[in-house]
């Protein structure tokens, strides 16, 4: 469990580290671990959870940061069950949640008298769709949902050099990999939202 925590970590934090590449797996010393103040944490952990079920557990600690980077294991600690069971929900029922957001949005669009376009255009800053995203009013996985469909992202990162972004783009392109998103199925249902 700690060798997957720091692999986690370092997907996170580390542009070029793939934490598939590597199968979860990092060097460390068995020594430096036994030493560790939270040594009994990961064991305890470890022998309460399955592989997949820590591997969640970490994932869903690095997704819910705001910044991944500063996770350390006492926020693991400290809210790692509650974001594990958040995610795990989430996880679950995305398909109606992905349809909430897409309301949302569409919602979002009438009062602003935006077409759809709009909601990706990067005119005087932070795209509406990013906005609604960094408001809570849409979920990441939704934002990540829609770049699949429609491919937006590298787009704004050649456009938006601001430090939000960027350490967002990067939470966003390291996050993807571990979803396994259907893109026909959500294509439909945007169409359905959208049109």
């Amino acid at each position: 469990m700690y060798r997957t925590y720091l692999a986690m970590k370092q997907h996170f934090t580390k542009e070029n580290f793939d934490f598939f590449q590597y199968d979860g797996k990092v060097r460390a010393k068995e020594s430096t671990y036994l030493q560790r103040s939270d040594f009994y944490f990961f064991e305890t952990l470890s022998r309460k959870l399955s592989d997949q079920e820590i591997k969640e557990y970490m994932l869903a600690s690095f997704v819910s940061a705001d910044d991944p980077s500063k996770v350390w294991i006492g926020d693991i600690k400290l809210r790692g069950k509650n974001c594990w069971l958040a995610w795990t929900k989430q996880n679950q029922s995305m398909q109606y949640l992905v349809k909430q957001d897409l309301g949302t949005m569409v919602d979002h669009m009438a009062t602003k008298e935006y077409t759809f376009n709009d909601l990706f255009e990067t005119m005087g800053g932070h795209p509406p769709a990013l906005r609604l995203y960094i408001q809570g009013r849409i979920s990441l996985e939704t934002l990540i949902i829609l770049d699949m469909v429609l491919k937006f992202m590298s787009k704004w990162d050649k456009k938006m050099k601001d430090p939000l972004w960027e350490l967002l783009s990067l939470k966003i392109k390291k996050y993807k990999p571990f979803l396994s998103i259907p893109t026909d199925k959500y294509r439909k249902i945007m169409k359905e939202m959208f049109l």
